[in-house]
């Protein structure tokens, strides 16, 4: 029975999605592996390479790329409080919030974003990314969210957590999260999920 129990417990944790992620303590531990870094540069979220699984609304999918991605960074700033929340979490001497040196490039995404089926970016594609992040910092630990998918048919946001060295654009740690989405309304629909993956990835 005890065995049936536990079988049963392994399956629905598959069907979930949920793997061996990392989490805060994990990133931590391979930063200060690599070096002492006093500052950690927080470029907030990058939705430019997000796909939404959402097959009823691809016909809007031109007309949602022009309105939701500044508003879901608008969520996400008053959600998942960048001088509050995510500074405390990461406890650093120094904080500094830099969204707005990757806002433009951020919210660049396809106009044919919305598709019908899930986004899945690959780590030598996220290397690529940070690597063309457009930014005015020059040296110093890095901190950005990626988006990879929102699926409607999963109701969930998948993101990629990503710690680089800003100077060499070398990811030092990646960790892939889940965050479930159950608000109303597009934008605190799928910006709910980045937030609670964030959360997700700072409890565990």
């Amino acid at each position: 029975m005890k065995r049936t129990l536990f079988l049963c417990v392994l399956v629905a944790i598959a069907s979930l999605g949920i793997q061996a992620q990392g989490n805060l303590k994990d990133a931590l531990t391979q930063v200060k592996a690599r070096g002492t870094y006093e500052t950690i540069n927080y470029f907030g979220v990058d939705f430019s390479h997000v796909l939404i699984n959402d097959a009823t609304k691809i016909p809007r999918s031109v007309e949602y790329s022009k309105v939701y991605p500044p508003a879901w960074i608008a969520f996400v700033e008053k959600e998942l409080s960048p001088e509050g929340y995510v500074k405390d979490a990461l406890g650093f001497p120094t904080f500094l919030y830099r969204q707005q040196e990757i806002f433009e490039q951020s919210i660049a995404v396809n106009p044919q974003f919305i598709t019908d089926h899930d986004n899945n970016i690959p780590p030598e594609t996220l290397q690529k990314i940070v690597s063309n992040l457009d930014l005015q910092s020059k040296s110093g630990l890095g901190l950005v969210l990626i988006p990879e998918t929102f699926s409607k048919p999963q109701e969930t946001a998948t993101t990629w957590v990503v710690f680089f060295d800003i100077g060499t654009r070398e990811i030092i740690y990646q960790s892939k999260t889940y965050g479930k989405c159950s608000h109303m309304g597009y934008t605190a629909h799928w910006a709910s999920g980045v937030v609670e993956g964030f959360k997700n990835f700072v409890r565990h």
